[in-house]
């Protein structure tokens, strides 16, 4: 069973690790959450605002992060040595030591992976057609989710070929108290073909280093006529 230390290394992995084939050690085990390429959920819980997120593990090992919230949505695409911002404000942009204004997405693959772990299967252990999720606080999930907080998750996991879909609310505990979250979604082990080179960027933001101590706005417009292709070749975008 994962532990909630090795859940940042799960996040990541789920969007670096190219989507398929799924390594031998990882069938059959909750690691091979990590193997697929496309994971996409609505979010919502007491308290806080209704959200939705999508990732992309690319087959060449590029990565896509999406949240959509009422405001808008933020996007970043990220390849070797160089990431892509779209929708992000002047405060959304800083970086200070290891912060990332998206460190959600390094986390927020917590709640499908709780539906997951609460049904006690792995994805290739969940047989065609609609598995319920009726975790009450007992079964071989139990101490990861207690680790977690999670006192109860209700929903289904319901396996289309090789596409997953995913409905379930959740209580846990929180320092102000108990929250209850609802999800949606579907996960799916296909790999993602790679976007275009011929890709315009018009409306994406590049990243530059803060030139002082205010490290706010350090994302610069694409210029237009800049391709996906150029970045991929090294294109540096002016920081002045």
């Amino acid at each position: 069973m994962v532990r909630v230390s090795q859940l940042a290394v799960l996040a990541l992995a789920s969007g670096i690790a190219a989507a398929a084939p799924c390594p031998d050690s990882s069938r059959g085990t909750l690691d091979e959450w990590q193997c697929y390429g496309e994971v996409e959920y609505t979010s919502r819980a007491d308290g806080e605002a209704d959200f939705g997120a999508r990732f992309v593990a690319f087959a060449n090992g590029e990565r896509l992060y999406e949240k959509r919230t009422a405001e808008g949505a933020k996007t970043r695409l990220a390849g070797p040595g160089w990431s892509l911002y779209r929708g992000f404000s002047r405060e959304d942009s800083t970086v200070i030591g290891r912060h990332d204004p998206l460190l959600f997405f390094e986390f927020a693959l917590w709640g499908p992976l709780v539906v997951l772990t609460a049904s006690g299967n792995a994805p290739s252990a969940l047989a065609p057609g609609r598995t319920p999720v009726n975790y009450a606080g007992e079964g071989n999930a139990r101490s990861f989710l207690r680790e977690l907080g999670i006192r109860t998750v209700r929903g289904h996991i319901e396996r289309r070929g090789a596409d997953y879909l995913f409905s379930a609310e959740s209580v846990g505990n929180v320092p102000s108290g108990v929250l209850h979250v609802s999800l949606n979604g579907r996960w799916s082990p296909d790999v993602v073909a790679p976007l275009p080179d011929s890709m315009p960027l018009e409306g994406w933001q590049h990243h530059c280093n803060p030139a002082g101590v205010d490290v706010r706005g350090n994302h610069r417009p694409v210029p237009a006529g800049v391709t996906l292709g150029e970045v991929r070749r090294g294109w540096k975008g002016p920081c002045g």
